[in-house]
């Protein structure tokens, strides 16, 4: 049971670590009043990855407390087991963001289509009252939030820059590229010169647009199971392994503290990785 009770150690080192790094700003704000916390600086493709999974919080907060874990859990486990464990307790803390982050790829591009129709319904609204495009937009812009919500507070800077309303319309799908900001700007640049009378079409894109979420949520709720069953999959031999080495000193000394096993160790470790992949590629085609 040496390794259960590692493994639970490491969670409760963990879980202090990231509570430490969260409330550290909240101390210093207290004694101090000035100094404000000083999060280590995110790398640009972390970054990224974090803004298109639509990870609701800051990246600095994010990679600070990912940062603390990771180097706590290798020492506890150096300390407590050797080479083996800490390469375990590496991997674990790697491993499991970066296939979080693989499995929640695109999920702010979804987030932009699934507002959309509200936000195209408001529009249309105000184009039936007798507003322009430009005012409507600027009507409903700061009542949306997430990436959405920054992309129509961009386009209207943009046409308020000199840039002509429809050239803006046109640039807002090459950073956002899903099929409802496409369908969605073409219709608002017909509007553009149409005025009221676009709001009809307005209206039809929001629909069109609710019939497509709603069959992709179908489609979504049909794969569950398969992307369960993938799940349990990939679980599966860590559970079993954690499950025998626990258990038996024998098999914990040998995946932990010899090469021979530390190879087994990182080759079961890397196909598993690379089975939970190449499942989630599937699930997410279906």
């Amino acid at each position: 049971m040496t390794t259960a009770y590692l493994a639970a150690a490491f969670a409760v080192a963990g879980c202090w670590a990231v509570r430490a790094v969260l409330v550290a700003g909240d101390h210093r704000a207290v004694l101090g009043g000035r100094s404000a916390p000083r999060w280590l600086s995110v790398p640009a493709p972390v970054r990224a990855a974090l803004a298109d999974a639509a990870v609701p919080m800051p990246a600095e907060v994010l990679w600070t407390a990912w940062s603390a874990v990771l180097a706590g859990t290798v020492a506890l486990g150096l300390l407590a087991g050797g080479p083996g464990l800490a390469l375990v307790a590496m991997t674990s803390v790697t491993g499991g963001p970066a296939l979080a982050l693989v499995a929640t790829r695109g999920r702010s591009a979804r987030l932009v289509d699934a507002a959309l129709p509200d936000v195209l319904d408001a529009v249309a609204r105000s184009l039936r009252s007798g507003a322009t495009l430009r005012q409507a937009l600027a009507e409903v812009a700061p009542r949306i939030e997430g990436r959405l919500g920054d992309d129509v507070r961009l386009l209207l800077i943009e046409a308020d820059g000199g840039l002509s309303l429809v050239a803006a319309l046109d640039a807002w799908p090459r950073r956002c590229p899903t099929p409802g900001v496409r369908l969605a700007t073409a219709a608002l640049a017909l509007s553009v010169d149409a005025g009221g009378a676009a709001a009809r079409a307005v209206d039809g894109v929001a629909a069109t647009l609710r019939s497509n979420l709603a069959l992709a949520g179908e489609v979504r709720a049909q794969s569950s199971q398969a992307r369960l069953s993938g799940l349990v999959i990939a679980l599966a031999p860590l559970a079993f392994g954690a499950l025998a080495a626990g258990t038996d000193q024998r098999t914990a000394a040998f995946l932990l503290r010899t090469p021979f096993g530390l190879a087994c160790l990182v080759s079961g470790l890397a196909l598993d990785a690379v089975a939970a992949w190449w499942m989630h590629r599937i699930t997410e085609a279906t």
